[in-house]
């Protein structure tokens, strides 16, 4: 098939095909650019390059996209799978369904989040005035994010909401420790130190949260901020919406985060669904010593062999081609890019499960035998 890149009198179309390559090809390597694609298809027809020819391509994507995702809304439809948040409820097989008769663990669900500030956007300024106006440019702030829907995205007015009272304008670094012991530790991410960037970007980053298979669970944009409270609380509370009791949620700043949750309007609905608030063992030796005895997912018991750093250090391959798009297209990316390693983190999953199920079984056989040769060579 061919998807024209004009409504009215096409004199160009791009075939169906081509579309899906470069769609696939490039949730593989985010680096690929659609400039790259359209020299290339142009080198293989022998025709000269144009830059016209890059706007047309992307428009046509575009269209595919749409099609693709008015497609999987009604095959969704007919499957009886379009409840709300149907998605998030069933997004890992090994998370979210459970066997009959299968014997309840301390965590129903274990998942990590955090903020990814590679996933900038650069803000878009226009002229204040007329055309001929040389004087200062105006920022164009982003508000246009209703143009892509995308249910792993949680809407700024949600995560605004718990923005209000003591997390409102205050980073989640903020100086004021209530007791922390790692309060100071944190201070790349404070409001103080990023504040300058927010004349240069609309969008800081974004605040993702993975199961700890590496399913994305939900996304939220960073919009001219630090890694703010609001942000984790948004995602807590999604969560806790969808899935209930019992959850672990691994945080760099778990220890911080756990104040600070306990002290929000979220703390008494944590605590009454008995919610915990963990660090990640990727980031357990910036922490202090009696601060992991109590947080780090390797001494808390009930925890797995699993830490999922992975999952956002591979999304900062979405940097370069989103920095300097559009609020639509740069959504566009990131939620194509986790949409599609979703869909290919399944055939990973068993030998992920596999290894695991070894690596605890060689602990529980080898690991009093190693832990005594260890101690005598202390």
């Amino acid at each position: 098939g061919l998807i024209p890149c004009s409504p009215i009198t096409p004199k160009v179309a791009v075939t169906v095909h081509a579309l899906d390559l470069y769609h696939t090809a490039r949730q593989r390597c985010p680096h690929l650019s659609i400039q790259a694609y359209v020299k290339t298809l142009c080198d293989m027809h022998g025709v000269p390059f144009h830059d016209h020819r890059s706007q047309q391509f992307s428009i046509a994507l575009d269209v595919y996209l749409q099609i693709l995702t008015f497609v999987s809304n009604l095959v969704r439809q007919a499957l009886q799978c379009d409840q709300p948040d149907w998605r998030l409820k069933h997004c890992c097989p090994a998370c979210t369904y459970r066997l009959q008769d299968e014997p309840s663990m301390r965590f129903k669900m274990l998942f990590a989040q955090d903020g990814n500030d590679s996933l900038k956007r650069v803000a878009i300024r226009v002229l204040d005035g007329d055309l001929d106006d040389t004087g200062s440019l105006a920022m164009s702030l982003p508000s246009s994010e209703y143009t892509f829907h995308h249910e792993q995205y949680l809407t700024r007015e949600f995560v605004d909401t718990f923005a209000s009272g003591r997390q409102a304008g205050h980073s989640i670094f903020d100086d004021d420790s209530d007791g922390n012991l790692c309060a100071q530790r944190w201070k790349n991410m404070k409001d103080s130190a990023t504040q300058k960037m927010w004349d240069v970007f609309d969008e800081s980053g974004a605040f993702i949260a993975v199961c700890r298979h590496g399913f994305c669970l939900l996304i939220a944009d960073m919009v001219q901020s630090g890694e703010q409270s609001k942000y984790a609380l948004a995602v807590t509370s999604k969560l806790l919406d969808a899935f209930g009791s019992d959850l672990g949620g691994g945080y760099d700043i778990g220890c911080r985060f756990k104040s600070t949750l306990a002290s929000s309007t979220l703390g008494e609905r944590a605590r009454s669904l008995n919610y915990t608030s963990l660090v990640n063992a990727f980031h357990g030796h910036t922490h202090n010593r009696l601060c992991q005895l109590d947080n780090l997912a390797t001494y808390v018991e009930g925890l797995g062999l699993e830490d999922r750093e992975r999952a956002f250090s591979k999304s900062n391959a979405l940097a370069p081609s989103t920095r300097y798009a559009s609020i639509f297209h740069r959504r566009q990316a990131i939620a194509c890019y986790f949409e599609h390693n979703d869909e290919m983190e399944v055939y990973a999953v068993a030998k992920f499960l596999l290894n695991n199920y070894k690596q605890a079984l060689d602990l529980l056989s080898n690991g009093c035998t190693t832990l005594e040769r260890l101690m005598c060579e202390l």
